[in-house]
């Protein structure tokens, strides 16, 4: 791989990262304004609406045969599972706990890909998942954590949702690498969107959207065009260059990314835990940055 397409590679994972960064906040709003259900047949079908309208324009097709019910199974784990999972969990835990549950899906996402033999476990790779998670768990007061029966059920749907998407990024790569990453986004997302609607479409149609304050809008805009469209979009691109292994580990910039957000707009101050969790993270992104 020349040094052009690894910095492709790495600023696409970066980004995804900074736009999903401030999604757990933005998403909380949602959810305490609009339910659970409603929101994710929204915010899917709204995704699917602009992916379908791109590859449109640019004419891009979408997988067929074999690969297009392949999709269609990891849609289940990656939209349909993950968002309905995330949702209903961040509606009953906190911000602080689904960011933490959440860090660790590159533990999954290793797993599943070692587990199809896509992946070998290599002391580089172990090195580097383990200095992240430590990381992230400083980063996010792992020694304060405990468990409260007011979230245990929402730590365990968030838990199932880190797993879900985990599989999904795993099992995704390995028809990646033959398709268009527009076609095969929109091609998730349709079969995603039909077992979210199953799910929330009667809660959809009984949503007051009418009522909703214009700052709910605006988090719901940035969630489905940001949060959603760019970052799947993005995830299968570098999916279709790179291991699923260090697609996912780029996961562990998300909590780097709120915490700094939080000290530039002056909502916290620069504590130890960042600066050693930060450190710990790009040290575990240098040592897989092998691909």
């Amino acid at each position: 791989m020349n040094e052009t397409s690894a910095t492709r590679i790495r600023t696409a994972l970066i980004t995804v990262q900074l736009l999903f960064g401030v999604n757990y906040l933005l998403s909380k709003v949602v959810v305490s304004a609009l339910d659970p259900a409603a929101w994710a047949a929204l915010r899917s079908l709204s995704a699917l609406v602009i992916l379908a309208v791109l590859a449109g324009l640019r004419r891009s097709h979408l997988p067929r045969g074999r690969d297009l019910a392949y999709l269609a199974g990891c849609a289940l784990l990656g939209v349909t599972f993950n968002q309905i999972l995330f949702l209903e969990g961040l509606s009953r835990t906190t911000p602080a706990h689904s960011a933490l549950i959440c860090s660790q899906i590159p533990l999954f996402a290793l797993a599943a890909a070692i587990a199809m033999r896509q992946e070998r476990l290599t002391r580089r790779k172990l090195t580097g998942l383990v200095t992240g998670m430590i990381g992230v768990l400083i980063l996010l007061e792992i020694d304060r954590f405990r468990l409260d029966s007011r979230y245990l059920l929402g730590d365990l749907l968030t838990l199932a949702n880190a797993a879900s998407y985990g599989f999904y990024v795993a099992l995704s790569g390995r028809v990646m690498r033959r398709h268009d990453p527009l076609g095969a986004t929109t091609a998730v997302f349709l079969f995603g969107t039909l077992g979210i609607l199953i799910y929330g479409g009667d809660d959809l149609l009984r949503a007051p959207l009418g009522a909703l304050e214009p700052g709910v809008w605006a988090s719901m805009a940035y969630v489905i065009v940001g949060a959603t469209v760019a970052t799947y979009f993005l995830n299968l691109w570098a999916l279709k260059h790179t291991q699923a292994s260090r697609v996912a580990l780029f996961v562990f910039l998300q909590p780097v990314v709120a915490t700094v957000l939080s000290v530039a707009l002056g909502a916290e101050i620069l504590t130890w835990r960042l600066s050693v969790a930060g450190g710990l993270v790009l040290t575990s992104l240098a040592l897989r940055d092998d691909a």
